[in-house]
């Protein structure tokens, strides 16, 4: 199962902030635009879900074809973890959308006026931890953007290799001047496979077995981020 994953690094207006209570005490009400959701069953850091209504046009037609519409009254929600990593706090939005400023707009109007968040993205750091602590890593997959080919030519390129690839030594690199957009790892620990893919805008991909292990060593190095 592939999750898609994106951090925020988040600041309080004071310091005696229990989020975590504050969340589990805004159920969505009958009344209520939005609230949250406890999910059980979870290790580790409490996993909460955000609930908000929406509205969603639905399509009839009539016998002679002719259309009317209807607004049916949905509820719609993303899942999200609260982490603190050597005293900072994160939050970690999973299979993050188009809400994700609803989702920061709600935060903001429980916690208070100074609530601050800042995404974190992978353009110019990357976590190292995750590779550190691992058997094997093999580069599977890239892709690379604005590669200046001649003063009028800029190209994007997409590589793969089921063998790993080494950057160095790819000659259609040589000597370019490019940004890397994403880049895709096979990484092995003690026989289990999972593979993550940093892309430059911050979102991460991880899959396979070894999932759990491979966001708990990301997330060691979220301060080296922010």
């Amino acid at each position: 199962m592939l999750t898609r994953y994106r951090w925020y690094r988040i600041q309080f207006p004071r310091s005696n902030v229990d989020l975590n209570g504050i969340l589990a005490s805004r159920p969505l009400t009958q009344n209520a635009s939005f609230g949250f959701l406890r999910v059980e069953g979870v290790i580790g850091s409490p996993k909460f879900r955000f609930l908000w209504r929406t509205k969603i046009v639905v399509t009839r037609l009539d016998d002679e074809g002719t259309p009317s519409y209807e607004e049916v009254a949905s509820v719609s929600f993303t899942d999200f973890v609260i982490i603190v990593v050597g005293g900072v706090t994160f939050l970690r939005i999973e299979n993050p959308g188009r809400n994700i400023r609803d989702l920061l707009n709600a935060l903001e109007s429980i916690v208070g006026f100074g609530f601050t968040s800042k995404p974190l993205t992978f353009d110019k750091v990357k976590p190292t931890s995750v590779f550190e602590h691992v058997e094997v890593t093999k580069l599977v997959g890239l892709k690379v953007i604005g590669a200046v080919i001649d003063e009028d030519l800029v190209a994007r390129m997409e590589f793969a290799s089921k063998q790993g690839m080494i950057v160095e030594n790819m000659k259609l690199l040589d000597g370019l001047r490019y940004k890397v957009d994403c880049a895709v790892f096979e990484l092995i620990y003690e026989g289990i496979r999972g593979q993550v893919t940093f892309a430059s805008s911050g979102v991460v991909k991880i899959s396979g077995q070894l999932a759990p292990r491979l966001v708990h060593l990301i997330e060691q190095d979220l301060p080296k981020l922010v």
